[in-house]
């Protein structure tokens, strides 16, 4: 059975949860960017619990400003803008519904006066993005938008169609400030403080190319900042043909992801958005104790693990997981030392939380592969391991097990498999990372770690840890440390 309106009922006497809201009545109130799977599992999922529920009437209209898919695109259209998210516990249980909240498409590409007039428009009272950290264009270490990026600076000098969200945003501001409309945009990416780190990328750009309208976006557009998860693998042929041998569902663009599901909301809206908290979502005054509780954990937690995983064989995540030199390692070691730069996060209990990710790794249900963690490690680590080890240094905490797992990361660069060949990296710095990978000092300062932190102590431990990584292997030293640790 093919995805289409017309199909619904048909699909909800399979047994499979549909939209039973009126797709075609839903009003466009929400523009988001970055038409992603992990958005698709995630946001989508929240909207359309709120659309099903009757507790909100407003559709999405998807944007994106790269360059599509658009086989993708044109499958997804052919399906009403629906598709399938097949949710998986590690016990095996399944949960598959079709989610329908979006209303329409436009790449900023191919159609830029359409993505301008979404975004500006007034009956738009919500804007968010999923663009990775990349697609912020935000250089951490100086706390500002990279302008030296030629995207960027192309954004600020020309009269052109903007090739970023920043500048895309910006423009639909300036529209947005004739009007007098403001609006809430909200990031929903694995950044810490997306929210403030979003503003003060826009009032950057709008203050250096729109003056005029940047104490107003000042005060009337807000920034809010988020905390999201759910783990969500790229989707393969072999998860469309499940679909259909299994369940007779016909989806070209379905979405596999883990049943957990979790958004922390700051409460800071300039206009009216979706109560979310109806949805599942929690609504607080202070998101970071959250974002850093996952970021650290989670997303610190799946870089470590990457690394030596693949240089031992392995490439998919639960297979890595279920080693018990890789699992001690990460759960025993890793974990206990970045809980140790945490703040007490209301309503969780961190080990509890702990003992959960390496569940939700172990997940075999979840094809997530290896490579995929140890994509933009640089942009990844920054904030998951460096910034915790600089915290935890500075207070003279132990810190080893950051600092293997950073010398780990930087033997991925120069280590070769059983065939010879390099380990592949995906990684916007990866020319420079290479250069420096033999050498502890340069490669920490070209990964981002603050000059007040490299030390003579530090860089001798990532020196003798790397000596004994070419000498002894990954899984020796790594035994080693864990039993000494």
């Amino acid at each position: 059975m093919k995805i289409s309106n017309d199909n619904l009922a048909y699909i909800a006497k399979m047994g499979i949860k549909v939209p039973d809201y009126d797709r075609k009545g839903l009003n466009t109130s929400i523009a988001h960017i970055g038409l992603g799977h992990f958005h698709r599992s995630h946001f989508l999922t929240y909207m359309d619990e709120l659309l099903c529920q009757g507790l909100y009437d407003g559709g999405v209209f998807e944007i994106d400003v790269i360059p599509s898919d658009w086989t993708f695109i044109e499958n997804l259209k052919a399906q009403d803008w629906m598709y399938s998210v097949l949710s998986l516990g590690p016990d095996g249980s399944r949960n598959l519904r079709i989610n329908g909240p979006i209303t329409g498409y436009a790449n900023q590409t191919e159609n830029p006066s359409l993505v301008n007039a979404v975004l500006s428009s007034p009956e738009i009272t919500l804007i968010t993005l999923t663009i990775t950290e990349k697609g912020y264009c935000y250089r951490d270490d100086i706390g500002s938008l990279d302008w030296d990026n030629p995207m960027i600076k192309h954004d600020a000098e020309s009269d052109e169609a903007p090739l970023t969200a920043v500048g895309c945003l910006s423009l639909a501001l300036r529209e947005r400030y004739l009007r007098r409309s403001p609006v809430t945009i909200m990031s929903c990416d694995n950044v810490p403080e997306n929210g403030r780190m979003l503003r003060s990328c826009v009032l950057q750009f709008c203050r250096r190319k729109y003056p005029e309208i940047a104490d107003w976006v000042a005060a009337s557009v807000s920034f809010p900042c988020t905390m999201v998860d759910r783990i969500t693998p790229g989707t393969g042929e072999s998860d469309i043909a499940m679909l259909r041998d299994e369940y007779g569902l016909e989806d070209n663009c379905p979405v596999h992801c883990e049943i957990f599901m979790q958004w922390v909301i700051e409460d800071n809206f300039s206009t009216p958005v979706p109560d979310f908290s109806r949805a599942g979502a929690l609504m607080v005054r202070d998101v970071k104790p959250y974002e850093l509780m996952k970021i650290r954990l989670l997303n610190g937690a799946h870089s470590a693990l990457s690394y030596p995983s693949y240089m031992l064989g392995y490439r998919m995540v639960h297979e890595a997981i279920s080693d018990p030199l890789i699992k001690s390692f990460i759960r025993n070691c890793y974990m206990e030392e970045i809980t140790s730069t945490l703040s007490e996060v209301p309503g969780i209990d961190l080990s509890a939380y702990k003992d959960q990710l390496i569940s939700r790794f172990s997940n075999p249900h979840i094809a997530d592969t290896l490579l995929r963690l140890a994509s933009d490690g640089s942009k990844k680590i920054s904030n998951a391991i460096l910034r915790p080890l600089e915290e935890g240094l500075e207070s003279g905490k132990r810190m080893d097990a950051l600092i293997l797992a950073l010398a780990l990361w930087e033997y991925y660069f120069t280590a070769h498999g059983r065939d010879g060949s390099p380990m592949p990296i995906d990684d916007p710095k990866k020319d420079e990372l290479l250069a420096a990978a033999s050498y502890p000092e340069r490669f920490l300062r070209a990964a981002g770690l603050s000059e007040n932190t490299l030390s003579p102590e530090l860089t001798g431990k990532m020196e003798s840890l790397l000596a004994a990584l070419e000498k002894e292997g990954v899984r020796e030293v790594l035994e080693r440390f864990v039993r000494e640790y």
